[in-house]
Formats: C-alpha cells, sequence, structure tokens
C-alpha cells in the first residue's frame, strides 16, 4: 500500500513538472516576436523562407559557407559587414537611408549566395528542391535565390517589427574572444605581448632609415601591367552618393583609381618563397601560388570618415610561403600574403596608406599631411605605428614598396615613375572566394570561419591569451583583427576617426591625376 501511494505521489510529481515546463515554454514563446513561420504554408513568404533553410542546411553540411560578411539571424537572404552596420543609426531615421541600406545587406547577400551555390558539388545541386539533374541547376538555384531574396526583402521594408528587428541584429561580431582574454590573463600576459610589440616596432624603425633596398640578392621589380594613367578629379568629387553617402563609382572608374594606385614591389628574391603569383587549388583543395605568373589582387572598399564615406583601394600579393629563419620559427608556414591600402580624400587624393600581412599582423600606418594622429587612449595599447613618412607622389609617379626576403615584411616606401621590372597582372580579389578545382567545381580559398586551412603558425599557442583565435594563419577580409594588446580590425569603419585629426595644411592642393 505505500509502495503503491509513493508510486502515485512520484506520477503526480512527474505530471506536475511536466506540466510547469510546458507553461514555461509557452509563456516564452508568447514573449517572443511574431514568427514568420506561422504563415500559411502556400505563401510566397513561406516557400522562399523553406527555400532559404534549406539551401543554407546544405552549404552548412558541405563546408562551403562564405565568410565575409556576417549572417543575420532571421534574415536569411541578407548578410552585414562592420561598414554596413555603422550605418544603422542612420538608416533607424531616414526612410530612404533605411531602404538603400537594405539593398546593400541585400547585394552582399546575394553575392554570398551566389558563392557558395558555385562552390556546391554538383550532385548536391542537382538535388535541391525543383531540380532534376540539368547543365543549368547552379543558374536555376542562383535564380530562385534571387527571387526570393527580394521577396523577403519587400516584406521586411513594409513591415515595421521586422525593420526594427533588422536594426537590432544587424550587427557584426568582435574578432577577439574575450573569453580567451580572461583565461589567458590579458591583464597581466599582454605586458611582455606589449614589450615585444615595442621590438618589433624599433626594428622596423631602424629598417625603414636604411638608405636604399635591402642588400643581397638581386632586387626583382613587380611592376603593374597597367599604365598609370589618370583619372579626373573633378569626375571622382561629381561621383554620385546613395542615401547613405556611398560612393556608387561605375566600373570603368573602379578600375581607373584601381589602375592608378597600383604599387611596385621590390624585393631581393632568395628562393621561390619571394616571388608573387596566381593562387590556384590542388585537387585536394589545399592552395599553391604560381609564381609563373606574378599576380595581385585588388579589390575597392569604403570607410567613413567624419559625414563622408572615402574610398579605399586594397592589393593584396601572395607568397608562396614564409619559410624557417632556423630549425624553430613559430612564424614560418604555408602562404604568406602582403595588404597595401590606399585611403583616397573625397577629392581622389591620397589621404592615408596602410598594410597589414593576411594575417592581420603587422599593421603599418602611413598618412599624409593632410592627417594628425590623435594619441592612444590608454597607455601600452597597438594604436597607431608610423614608421616614416610617406613620398609625395606627382602626375606618373607611383608607390614603390620595399619588402625584406623570407619575412616580407615592409622596409621602405619610394616614388618611382616609368619603373622596370617583371609585369603582374591585376585580378578581383573576389575570385579568391570561388577557385576551380582540377577535377571540376570549385572552392573558396577561405574556409567557413574566415581562414585559410593549413597556413596556421606555431605562434598560436603562444599568442592565444590575447584573445586572436589561430594567430598568425591567413585570413579573409572582414576577419583581420590587427593588434594584439588593445582591440582593432583592418575594416573598421571608424578607423579614420577614431585615430586621426584631418587637417589641411597650406600648399597642399588637388593632385594632378
Amino acid at each position: 500500500m505505500r509502495a503503491a501511494t509513493t508510486n502515485t505521489r512520484v506520477l503526480h510529481a512527474r505530471h506536475g513538472l511536466v506540466m510547469a515546463l510546458l507553461l514555461l515554454i509557452l509563456s516564452a514563446c508568447s514573449s517572443l516576436p511574431a514568427d514568420r513561420s506561422t504563415e500559411p504554408s502556400d505563401t510566397q513568404e513561406a516557400h522562399c523562407r523553406r527555400w532559404f533553410f534549406m539551401l543554407d542546411q546544405q552549404i552548412k553540411q558541405h563546408g562551403v559557407g562564405d565568410a565575409q560578411d556576417q549572417r543575420i539571424a532571421g534574415f536569411p537572404q541578407l548578410r552585414v559587414s562592420r561598414l554596413a552596420a555603422s550605418f544603422r543609426d542612420q538608416a533607424a531615421q531616414d526612410r530612404a537611408a533605411f531602404s538603400d541600406w537594405l539593398d546593400l545587406l541585400q547585394a552582399q547577400g546575394a553575392e554570398a549566395h551566389a558563392i557558395e551555390i558555385t562552390n556546391l558539388p554538383e550532385a548536391v545541386v542537382d538535388v535541391l528542391p525543383g531540380n532534376e539533374p540539368a547543365s543549368d541547376n547552379r543558374e536555376k538555384a542562383m535564380a530562385r535565390t534571387q527571387h526570393c531574396a527580394q521577396v523577403l526583402s519587400d516584406l521586411d521594408r513594409a513591415a515595421p517589427d521586422r525593420r526594427a528587428a533588422l536594426l537590432d541584429r544587424a550587427v557584426v561580431p568582435d574578432a577577439y574572444s574575450t573569453a580567451a582574454r580572461v583565461w589567458g590573463m590579458y591583464a597581466l600576459t599582454r605586458l611582455p605581448f606589449a614589450a615585444g610589440v615595442r621590438r618589433w616596432q624599433a626594428d622596423t624603425v631602424a629598417a625603414f632609415n636604411v638608405a636604399g633596398p635591402s642588400q643581397g640578392a638581386p632586387i626583382t621589380r613587380y611592376v603593374p601591367v597597367e599604365p598609370a594613367k589618370g583619372y579626373s578629379a573633378e569626375a571622382f568629387a561629381s561621383v554620385p552618393r546613395n542615401a547613405l553617402g556611398i560612393p556608387q563609382l561605375d566600373e570603368a572608374l573602379r578600375q581607373q583609381l584601381l589602375d592608378r594606385h597600383a604599387p611596385v614591389l621590390a624585393l631581393p628574391v632568395e628562393g621561390g618563397f619571394d616571388r608573387i603569383g596566381e593562387l590556384k587549388l590542388a585537387g585536394d583543395g589545399t592552395p599553391d601560388v604560381d609564381t609563373t605568373q606574378p599576380t595581385v589582387y585588388r579589390r575597392i572598399a569604403f570607410v567613413r570618415q567624419g559625414q563622408k564615406t572615402l574610398v579605399q583601394l586594397v592589393y593584396l600579393a601572395w607568397f608562396p610561403e614564409r619559410p624557417p629563419a632556423g630549425s624553430v620559427d613559430l612564424l614560418a608556414g604555408t602562404l604568406d600574403g602582403l595588404v597595401w591600402r590606399v585611403t583616397l580624400d573625397d577629392h581622389g587624393r591620397p589621404l592615408l596608406y596602410d598594410s597589414i600581412h593576411a594575417c592581420g599582423c603587422y599593421h603599418l600606418f602611413f598618412p599624409t599631411r593632410s592627417l594628425r594622429a590623435k594619441p592612444a587612449p590608454e597607455p601600452g595599447i597597438e594604436w597607431l605605428f608610423t614608421p616614416a613618412k610617406p613620398p609625395e607622389l606627382a602626375t606618373g609617379e607611383r608607390m614603390l614598396l620595399h619588402l625584406a626576403p623570407r619575412t616580407h615584411y615592409l622596409t621602405g616606401l619610394a616614388a618611382t615613375r616609368e619603373p622596370q621590372g617583371e609585369r603582374y597582372r591585376s585580378l578581383p580579389e573576389g575570385l579568391l572566394r570561388s577557385l576551380p578545382l582540377p577535377g571540376g567545381g570549385h572552392r573558396s580559398l577561405y574556409g567557413p570561419d574566415g581562414i585559410i586551412a593549413g597556413t596556421q603558425r606555431g605562434e598560436r599557442y603562444l599568442f592565444w591569451p590575447m584573445g586572436v583565435r589561430d594567430a598568425g594563419a591567413q585570413r579573409q577580409w572582414g576577419h583581420h583583427a590587427t593588434a594584439f594588446v588593445g582591440r582593432r580590425h583592418f575594416d573598421d569603419p571608424d578607423l579614420i576617426d577614431q585615430r586621426f585629426d584631418v587637417v589641411e595644411p597650406s600648399g597642399v592642393g588637388v593632385e594632378s591625376h
């Protein structure tokens, strides 16, 4: 009898627990925003949400997600960059600005999905809903994705609750791990790291102070194929801008700007590791640099300065490796990318030059006379390192970058006119997000985490307390943390505003382009 009573009490207790959990779940659900999945299943919106859900499942399952821009929860057709996220306040205050902002997020989403569909295996594309084996299935999938993106964006644009949710969620996470910094006792371990940074800075200043290029092997110059053709300052200043203030460059002007400011690279070539080339993938997907075809990849980017949005020209050169300097070299490894960036003012003149390696390391700033550095907000952080002043370029001159052999460190800047050397061709940097495989198909150079597999460095075992994941590994645009002590990203939209005051020194006119 006691056993029966006990069992009854247990059953009642379990029943009470289940009911309490159900009530808790129902209560939680009632507090959430309305779920669009409750719409009738035969609506266009429901069909499109199912399409994106199934497509994104396949993208994730096959590891072809593109990490350049961030996905936004609840808005599968959109992606957000740090620049786009910086316009949220403006988009919230003005209907036209919101519309152009949504168009930007949709364009970034469309670009990413097109790349991901291209990189999916053919057998997967053939079994996507509505497909059967056919040669045009990728085109059909891309067309359906584009159609559904427009359907969902039109709904998001029209619904106040959706607009509010989008404005709240369109953010890009910090590239630093706060948890790693806590576990690594960052407050203490940052001190020896800061000392190491100061030593590197002193060595870099010394290298820039050496007259002429590095000594040793004969100097090889890599020179752009494209001539340094001028462009009209008036045409640049009159470029239309959208409601966010972002310049709407046409393709012809884009290429003129990139051609005009393409740098010359000069370094002593001590081995194949000092030659630049075209990125290709081996049959197993591992990257390889074909140095028989000197190549520099390039892209257009933007940064905000005050109420203006400025144009940036970004150039990326790949070396096959950074070879080891000895039996133990924590910095050595496969692939080594050098990034050179030119930020133009609103008249089309160079305002700021800066450079990193493709790991995000070695961030150097070269401000022109129109910028004055701001002091660091706290001592000891990597704030603004300028090893030398850049030369002022006259009409027809290019920037020449002196590089060290093996490490590919930037060691000097000079102006050059009609340089002679090996000609390199220019390719869009976006091609690296979908490279052909020898046996057919495509794959991104970058993993879904934005890191190039196989380029890890030994330094990651020592540098993790600084909160930078896989320190030293080569990575994709949008994933470059450029400071170990402090926080800084290469694509920070306020990079100039945070670190410089803009001045207009007397005697500086508009450069003749």
